[in-house]
């Protein structure tokens, strides 16, 4: 079973909004062993709908629809259905649609606009999906030997209505054979780099297919496989255990798995804590830290010290240091580690002093000029570790990947990862 996904708003199409609805639509059809070949963006014209909703009825066994389903004049993804499946008639009042949506305005109290009355329209044959989180109901048919299936926009009233009243008419498999999927994520190597390890993993002829991605410095091994129940699944973890060797000690998780979640776990299973110290993320690191939840349970909090005051102040930096040295320096962002380790009284301490730019550079210190130091308490008392990174791409991706650094230079610690292991991006002594 082909699939398409066709999402519709000028919001979308200018930018100004990001469209996450086809990303989790192809990931539920996936786990369906449906495979999504193409997604369509489109502005709110009726007749360019219309022309798109023929042409991707024609080529694909399923087509679903999001956004367009509002009371609006903007909200043409009714009409525009009506044009193609039943072009000689005009859309029908669905009366339980209607009593519900009558219902929703007074159970909220508020008086029900008389546009809203568009949103019980529908191709007469096509039928109303109701919509528990919203106004707007969905609408399911068939044109010619393609299901169709429009969805509202808004993902809190779009994903409960998949997954009601879409999923359940859907094949858990197609022809016999399932679809399986898992993500392999790494960080630390380029993208050349963990391609070259994969060899022939990623070779297009295979039965089971391997693709590297690249999103903000993270590099992706997309695993996919469609075969037999059970002999799918052995193949995949088979080829994902692969992935994972060949990766390592880069590689961290699968599908959902974080660098702050996987050490989060380590820290909890080894009943340790962490402390931050910052400047140049600016409280970005503890606040990755902190968004997995039950972190209180190994970070002891952090400082966010971003002037040489409170890093003298908070950290105990000597200021002769910082004068001699300069706030960034390897000096310092070991300073500013073993300050936060005894302050906190913590297992790890890690901390970040950097020029994020897009001033501040020097010919010894150019912008995205990073270093990153490790704490540990350990027999001796405590011990320490700096990196020294020249990180590129701007501002943003200069703090985000100190912060994956950071995140990674600590999960090797904690899985006793040679200090020497290096990351993309460090510079060498």
């Amino acid at each position: 079973m082909r699939a398409a996904l066709l999402s519709i708003g000028d919001e979308l199409a200018l930018g100004q909004a990001l469209d996450t609805n086809s990303a989790w639509l192809a990931r539920e059809l996936a786990a369906r062993s449906i495979l999504t070949d193409e997604h369509r963006t489109m502005m709110d014209d009726r007749v360019a709908l219309a022309a798109a909703i023929r042409d991707l009825t024609a080529r694909y066994d399923l087509l679903v629809i999001t956004g367009g389903l509002g009371p609006t004049e903007d909200d043409l993804t009714r009409e525009a259905l009506g044009d193609v499946l039943t072009p000689d008639r005009p859309l029908v009042a669905d009366t339980d649609a209607l009593a519900g949506l009558e219902r929703w305005f007074a159970e909220h109290r508020i008086p029900m606009p008389e546009t809203n009355r568009s949103q019980a329209q529908r191709p007469e044959i096509m039928r109303m999906l109701p919509n528990s989180h919203g106004t707007a109901p969905g609408l399911a048919g068939r044109h010619q030997e393609c299901l169709v299936y429009a969805l509202p926009g808004p993902p809190r009233e779009m994903k409960p209505m998949f997954t009601d009243h879409v999923a359940p008419d859907l094949p858990e498999s197609v022809d016999g054979e399932v679809l399986r999927t898992i993500n392999v994520h790494e960080y630390g190597l380029g993208e050349a780099s963990a391609a070259e390890r994969l060899g022939a993993l990623t070779e297009r002829d295979r039965k089971i297919l391997v693709g590297t991605t690249a999103s903000e410095a993270i590099i992706s091994a997309r695993i996919r496989v469609l075969g037999a129940p059970g002999k799918a699944e052995n193949a995949l973890e088979e080829t994902a255990s692969r992935v994972e060797e060949a990766w390592q000690p880069y590689c961290y998780g699968r599908d959902d798995a974080s660098l702050s979640s996987v050490v989060g776990g380590l820290l909890g299973e080894a009943g340790k804590t962490l402390t931050t110290a910052e400047s140049c993320t600016g409280g970005w690191l503890g606040k990755t830290v902190v968004d997995e939840a039950g972190s209180s349970a190994y970070y002891r909090g952090g400082w966010v010290t971003y002037s040489d005051k409170l890093k003298a102040s908070c950290l105990g930096v000597p200021l002769g240091m910082l004068q001699t040295f300069g706030a960034v320096s390897e000096e310092v962002a070991e300073a500013m580690a073993r300050g936060a380790l005894k302050a906190a009284g913590a297992d790890f301490a890690l901390s970040t002093t950097g020029i994020a730019g897009p001033d501040g550079g020097t010919d010894a210190k150019p912008v995205g000029t990073v270093f990153i130091a490790l704490a540990r308490k350990d027999r001796e008392g405590s011990s320490a570790s700096v990196r020294r990174f020249r990180f590129t791409r701007g501002r943003t991706a200069v703090r985000d990947r100190t912060v994956k650094s950071a995140l990674q230079i600590l999960r090797f610690s904690l899985l006793g990862v040679s200090d020497d292991m290096p990351l993309l991006w460090q510079v060498p002594r």
